[in-house]
């Protein structure tokens, strides 16, 4: 793992500004994000009392998450070095696809008293019946990675996922030359982030009349072995129609590069992905991958911390942080924006 230095709030906000002046001017999501509840009042811990926080992530899994508990350690290791007497305790489902260990995660928390829980949900609508369960224990909740369909939350902190699936598809078109077939696998169902990216992605394609979608309502699941399995059955039945494929997430990414190495397709068919990871990083620069859209999970992990933090200690709370998307490909490797944002991600 690479060593990790804790990019302070200047840097940060660089990072972010560049970022967005890659990426551009889009539209806000077309779904409903429930926004965060302008009523929550905060339970200002006293002075010296130790903090216990959850962070549930979506999955132990892949390398995505480490990145976020990276940015979570970080914030609490901060914390700490200025005398809080903080506890963050890190617990997700084994797999992505999990939502009864979730939502089980979320009611054991809450009956533990604790001071805060920051959720990573699985599905935006499975997870209310828990998130409100603890609200109503009066445990303040923080959103992390995925939005919630449910408004009594301290914050949403996450990338701009509509946003970020507009940035892949107007890559893919550039690298189409705004012609060809197109396949989009999708990632699952309920996942709010990944659809988000999905809908900005069709939205894209949608300008582009030359450009003809062959299949967008087909999931790889929570695995890189699903993906594969689906993405190759996907390639053999659009065999010698397929230009060019977008996958939203690191699994989905992981196991469409496979697919399209066996079927000896890859470098040959246009290839879009999401997230970093070894395989997909390796992909890239093997020119198997033409450009991945990175988020920034550690900055999700640190700020997700920080923003819970805040409002226990009654400081005022930005509801939406945006932790911004940036478009990667093998010619800005070297960028400043992108070299900060490899600096805190963890490849393996």
């Amino acid at each position: 793992m690479k060593s990790i230095s804790l990019l302070r709030s200047s840097g940060l906000w660089f990072c972010a500004a560049t970022v967005m002046a890659l990426a551009g001017c889009g539209q806000k999501p077309a779904a409903t994000t429930a926004a965060p509840a302008a009523d929550a009042k905060p339970a200002a811990a006293p002075s010296g009392k130790k903090i216990t926080l959850a962070f549930i992530p979506k999955g132990m899994a892949h390398v995505y998450w480490k990145s976020v508990e990276a940015g979570m350690r970080a914030a609490e290791k901060e914390a700490k070095d200025k005398g809080q007497n903080l506890e963050v305790i890190w617990n997700g489902p084994a797999n992505e696809n999990d939502r009864q260990q979730e939502i089980g995660l979320v009611e054991t928390f809450t009956g533990q008293k604790l001071d805060g829980i920051i959720l990573c949900p699985l599905d935006a609508d499975a997870l209310v019946a828990p998130a409100e369960k603890a609200h109503r224990a009066g445990i303040p909740l923080v959103i992390v990675d995925s939005p919630l369909n449910y408004k009594d939350i301290v914050a949403l902190v996450a990338t701009d996922n509509y946003k970020a699936g507009q940035i892949a598809g107007e890559e893919l078109a550039k690298e189409l030359g705004g012609k060809g077939g197109v396949i989009l696998l999708r990632f699952m169902q309920g996942s709010a982030s990944t659809e988000g990216r999905e809908k900005g992605f069709l939205d894209t394609m949608a300008k582009y009349p030359n450009i003809k979608v062959l299949s967008s309502n087909n999931y790889g699941g929570d695995s890189s072995a699903g993906s594969l399995n689906v993405g190759s059955n996907l390639l053999n039945t659009f065999k010698g129609q397929v230009d060019g494929v977008f996958t939203p997430n690191e699994p989905s990414t992981n196991g469409m590069l496979l697919a399209l190495q066996q079927a000896g397709l890859a470098g040959k068919v246009k290839f879009v992905g999401f997230d970093g990871g070894q395989t997909n990083m390796d992909g890239l620069n093997a020119g198997q991958i033409n450009a991945l859209v990175l988020q920034d999970p550690y900055t999700m992990g640190y700020k997700g911390v920080n923003s819970m933090l805040d409002f226990l200690a009654g400081k005022k709370v930005e509801p939406m942080v945006d932790t911004g998307a940036v478009l990667l490909t093998k010619d800005n490797l070297n960028t400043p924006a992108v070299k900060a944002l490899l600096d805190h991600t963890v490849t393996k």
